[in-house]
């Protein structure tokens, strides 16, 4: 991300203003200058702005006007929801659950709900039906509150969860083999065409990369137009 994008952006952080001093020449520019370059910048590449405020700031309101082009495009609410997991990279429905098992903190819980769930076998075998459901509830709770931890993590991070963003497996120092050495989530393609056809899967993939260009154009003329107000 370029110096001047980045100082944009935070104007638009949850901790709202910039709160550390603006380095070397980017002295002499406001709060407003910023604003104004991006404000210009994004007026051809409105997708762009809320790709980078989705992707930096995780901001809800520019996700939902992402998911509303998509769907608007494709006409098809759950397409538009494959897209916006793809351009993010956050994981595909189908994904999700095969990440959340590989989850650190949910093998953790898995194990304890193992050990609850003997206690509740026990129970069942003497003839106490009562502490049976009560163990058995124990446990449904224990694996539907790891689930649910794991996979808002998941999709809220894009990190993938077995090495924690890193691409490293701790103990081997060797490649991850679920991202790739990424250390982030990959969206699997092969289940949009899979799901909706070769059709559906390329323009998905055109609008994703028309996105991602309008990104790049944004940052391109907003550098360009932060240099112009230095020189000025």
């Amino acid at each position: 991300m370029s110096y001047s994008l980045e100082m944009a952006l935070r104007l638009f952080s949850p901790k709202g203003a910039l709160h550390e001093p603006i380095s070397g020449n980017f002295n002499a520019l406001s709060r407003d200058d910023f604003i104004g370059a991006l404000q210009i910048a994004a007026k051809s590449n409105e997708q762009g702005l809320q790709y980078l405020m989705a992707d930096h700031l995780v901001d809800p309101q520019s996700i939902v006007a992402l998911l509303t082009f998509f769907e608007s495009e494709l006409g098809s609410e759950e397409a538009a929801g494959m897209a916006l997991a793809i351009l993010l990279r956050r994981p595909l429905p189908e994904q999700l659950d095969r990440l959340v098992s590989s989850h650190p903190y949910f093998d953790k819980e898995r194990r304890r709900a193992s050990v609850v769930m003997e206690r509740a076998k026990r129970a069942h075998r003497a003839g106490n039906d009562h502490e049976y459901r009560r163990l058995l509830a124990e446990r449904n709770g224990i694996l539907s509150a790891a689930r649910d931890r794991c996979a808002a993590e998941i999709l809220q991070t894009g990190r993938c969860p077995q090495c924690k963003g890193t691409g490293r497996r701790l103990r081997l120092g060797d490649e991850c083999p679920k991202c790739h050495g990424t250390g982030r989530v990959v969206p699997d393609a092969e289940l949009v065409s899979r799901r909706f056809g070769m059709a559906m899967s390329e323009a998905m993939e055109r609008l994703v990369d028309e996105v991602i260009h309008q990104a790049s154009d944004l940052v391109r003329i907003m550098d360009r137009q932060v240099r112009e107000m230095q020189v000025g």
